[in-house]
Formats: structure tokens, C-alpha cells, sequence
């Protein structure tokens, strides 16, 4: 189960690796809902101590939300885009 990471204590990550995962939501210009969505591995990284906890936390503010999966040993970093693309049903609204 995914929990906002910044609601998920030190204790709970300590000493685990977790694979690191961007997912890019592209929103609809008109209706701010979702077109489609790009998922890319990024990085494994290691949280052994405060620190790396700490440094976490502090990168993790560059992207709109931040999840993290302490069964699955994975953290969602979510950011949204705009292309300038819209639904077809979007168009046929205006």
C-alpha cells in the first residue's frame, strides 16, 4: 500500500533499498484530467542512515507528490505535465 512518503518515519525505511520511479501525467490543457502516463525507472538507492533519510525527504520536494510502497520497496515520484494536448471530447465541448 502507498503512503505520502513524507508521512512514512525513518524507522520504517532504515536499512532497505528501494527502486526509484518517476511518473510523468500528461493532463488535458481543458479539463486538468489525465490524457496519459509515462512511468521510467530511475535509480535504486539505499537508506542506511538519518541522512539518507533526510536527503530523501529534501529531493522529494521537487516533484508534486511523492509516494512510497514500504512492501514493495518502491518510491513514486509523481509530476504533472501540460503538452498542449486535449481530449478529443474536451474539443468537441468548446
Amino acid at each position: 500500500m502507498k503512503k505520502a512518503l513524507q508521512t512514512v518515519k525513518f524507522k520504517e525505511m532504515e536499512k532497505k533499498t528501494f527502486e526509484v520511479r518517476l511518473i510523468t501525467e500528461r493532463l488535458c490543457e481543458i479539463c486538468d484530467r489525465v490524457i496519459d502516463t509515462k512511468r521510467k525507472a530511475m535509480k535504486t538507492i539505499n537508506i542506511s542512515d538519518r541522512t539518507d533519510y533526510d536527503s530523501l525527504l529534501m529531493r522529494a520536494k521537487i516533484y508534486d507528490r511523492a509516494e512510497v510502497d514500504i512492501e514493495n520497496n518502491t518510491i513514486y515520484y509523481y509530476n504533472h505535465d501540460y503538452p498542449g494536448d486535449v481530449h478529443p471530447s474536451c474539443v468537441e465541448k468548446l
